[in-house]
């Protein structure tokens, strides 16, 4: 075979190849899988945005004040232990039992605001909270043996805050009788509570004693806040109005009432309910302990639309995968040929959706931006595909598509709890009407022109 001959054959086989209708329907998944490249980059994308969204939300509650957990409160009471070791020597050890009420109430009502930093918003609260209730004052009995002696006057009570800068004010801390001014920081309670304030106590009643308490408090915050049911019995009103709470933590409330003029819910937890006991000694408890039992509400924007964006993204790949499908049936049955640098000009166009809906979400809302920006997209595939499929008609087939397409991924975001049952069923029609529109091809026998 001469060299002319061993050309031809060349670039016969080679043409064969090129009208393969299998070769072109393996490229076209090779041009959908080369699209996650833009598709990874966008992605990061928004999770670099929501990086920067979060460092504004921290730098605006840095300085006005993170999420709040009211503990307590709870009494302490020192002791010393003393015993005789094998020495015949007297040994003397410092110890604290810590103790909760017997009941407590708390009644809040946090106002919202939103601070706006750059293009972002951060909702704030500031917590108006009255907490009563009462303590029964320790028998001795409940301290341990009889070597052990008693510092009543050295008792406080401590409050926990999660974040302690964030305190407004603070009213007197109202014992019994007396009334006694709160210090800085939680005192002998240190060792559990990680911040607040604490009133020393001169004198606590005589044991077996109740005492009421009562005391006033605002606390500035953002995102939540919660309380730790420290009482046997604790009940706690919370409401605002912030017209999208997220009732969260280890309870829900037991009553709740929901309106675009605000919330107002209401939660009663015993002691049964809770991990952790009515007295302890020093490491038996720690804050890790208290903070799983605490609940309450979050007060956070109704829609995160970098979320949201990101659930859209997860979709690109029907998106990107039916297009190029419709291009290829165009190719297969219509007899037109579409480059494959054609097919890349349509790819990117689909992917930019998901960039200017990321970049329009961010100053419009998720659904306008959603609307402006398959829109856009659709205009301009379509716009474009008139002039490679030769056809108007083509055009508006492809643009329907689009706009079907994006009808439906839209809907999938506002039904998250039955996404995967719609989603489901609109591929198994997708794959019926490729069947059907397919279902007279002999696919042996198919070229593409």
């Amino acid at each position: 075979m001469n060299q002319d001959n061993l050309g031809s054959v060349i670039n016969g086989a080679f043409a064969r190849l090129q009208d393969s209708a299998l070769v072109r329907m393996l490229g076209t998944g090779i041009l959908v899988l080369l699209m996650q490249i833009p598709i990874a980059m966008i992605a990061r994308t928004i999770d670099e945005r929501r990086t920067t969204k979060d460092a504004a939300f921290d730098e605006v509650t840095r300085t006005w004040g993170a999420g709040q957990e009211l503990t307590g409160p709870i009494l302490t009471v020192p002791f010393l232990e003393r015993w005789v070791d094998n020495d015949n020597k007297t040994r003397i050890r410092s110890g604290a039992r810590h103790f909760t009420p017997r009941a407590v109430t708390v009644r809040g009502r946090a106002e919202t605001e939103v601070r706006r930093r750059g293009i972002f918003d951060v909702p704030l609260f500031v917590a108006h909270l009255r907490v009563e209730g009462a303590f029964v004052i320790p028998e001795a009995t409940q301290f341990g043996g009889p070597g052990q002696e008693i510092l009543w006057d050295q008792a406080s009570v401590a409050v926990g805050i999660a974040d302690p800068r964030a305190i407004r004010a603070a009213s007197r801390f109202s014992f019994g009788a007396q009334d006694h001014a709160f210090e800085p920081g939680p005192g002998q309670a240190a060792t559990f509570l990680s911040g607040g304030l604490h009133v020393p106590l001169a004198a606590v009643g005589k044991p077996g004693a109740r005492v009421p308490f009562s005391f006033d408090l605002t606390v500035g915050g953002s995102k939540r806040l919660t309380v730790v049911p420290t009482g046997d019995e604790t009940l706690v009103t919370l409401a605002s109005p912030w017209p999208h709470p997220s009732f969260d933590g280890a309870w829900l409330p037991t009553d709740r009432r929901v309106s675009p003029s605000g919330f107002e819910a209401s939660w009663r937890v015993l002691n049964l309910a809770r991990n952790f006991p009515s007295s302890w000694i020093a490491q038996e408890v720690d804050s890790t302990r208290l903070s799983a039992s605490a609940f309450g509400v979050s007060l956070l924007s109704p829609v995160d639309t970098y979320r949201t964006n990101e659930r859209a993204v997860k979709y690109q790949i029907l998106f990107v995968g039916l297009t190029f499908l419709g291009f290829a049936l165009f190719e297969l049955l219509a007899g037109v040929r579409i480059h494959p640098i054609q097919y890349l000009l349509v790819g990117l166009a689909l992917c930019l959706f998901y960039l200017l809906l990321l970049s329009l979400s961010e100053h419009v809302g998720f659904s306008r931006a959603y609307g402006i920006a398959a829109v856009a997209v659709a205009g301009l595939v379509g716009g474009y595909v008139r002039f490679v499929l030769g056809k108007t008609s083509r055009a508006l087939v492809v643009t329907g598509l689009l706009g079907a397409l994006y009808g439906f991924l839209f809907v999938l975001l506002q039904i998250q709890d039955y996404a995967l049952l719609v989603g489901s069923v609109g591929l198994f029609m997708v794959l019926a009407a490729v069947m059907w529109f397919t279902r007279r091809v002999k696919w042996y026998q198919l070229r593409t022109a």
